[in-house]
């Protein structure tokens, strides 16, 4: 299993901030995200964390472990 922790703007989607799944890699994770309805947009500007280590590109597509932890932020814009 894989926890996950939705932060900043991505934790108002309505369901839980912390919840765990079964998924292969982070990008995994992200599809089922928007399946559950967290917005799209959110998530593609989202910065990723695997065990507290920042990741992108095709790091997203590396493989989990079982316990491994995913956390997502949404970035805070303004002007």
């Amino acid at each position: 299993m894989i926890t996950v922790r939705l932060l900043g703007l991505l934790s108002t989607y309505g369901g839980p901030r912390t919840f765990s799944i079964q998924a292969q890699t982070a990008l995994e994770v992200i599809n089922m995200l928007s399946d559950m309805g967290v917005d799209k947009d959110l998530l593609k500007g989202a910065i990723v964390f695997v065990n507290q280590t920042p990741i992108h590109g095709l790091k997203l597509r590396s493989h989990l472990k079982n316990g491994d932890e995913i956390a997502l932020i949404s970035p805070v814009g303004g002007g």
